[in-house]
């Protein structure tokens, strides 16, 4: 008896870690679905309502805890206006919502700071974001 017991308890351990395994990955599948739709929509704001972007640096996936417990996610970054404009660097923040709201400048700086990422890794999505936005360089790290 006490093998049978073993191999039950190992069977439920085995079956217990394969839906682990399961959940983590779906959880990876929409997160990814979620930073996916962040650069698009962000870009489409960028070509459709303006500023024009000319450059793009430091764009990360983001997020905010509602007080369920929820998360708010939210594309946090910094562009350069295009046409020269000399106004310098400028932040921005993406924030799903329904589907979703841009916000440029101060108050996207304050809910990027308040925001906490969403990896320990650096995920820069500069890159994906730029090619959204048509090409052109991508700007690493600060001046």
């Amino acid at each position: 008896m006490p093998a049978f017991s073993v191999v039950r308890t190992l069977a439920c351990i085995a079956l217990l870690a394969t839906a682990l395994a399961a959940h983590a990955h779906g959880n990876e599948d929409s997160l990814q679905a979620v930073q996916d739709a962040l650069v698009s929509w962000s870009a489409s704001d960028f070509s459709d309502h303006g500023p024009r972007a000319e450059k793009v640096r430091n764009v990360h996936v983001r997020y905010a805890e509602k007080d369920g417990g929820e998360r708010s996610y939210m594309l946090c970054g910094q562009f350069l206006p295009a046409g020269g404009t000399g106004v310098g660097w400028m932040q921005f923040a993406t924030i799903k919502t329904d589907p979703y709201e841009q916000w440029i400048g101060g108050q996207a700086e304050a809910l990027c700071e308040r925001a906490l990422p969403l990896s320990a890794g650096d995920d820069d999505l500069s890159a994906a974001l730029q090619a959204r936005l048509g090409g052109g360089p991508v700007s690493i790290g600060q001046p």
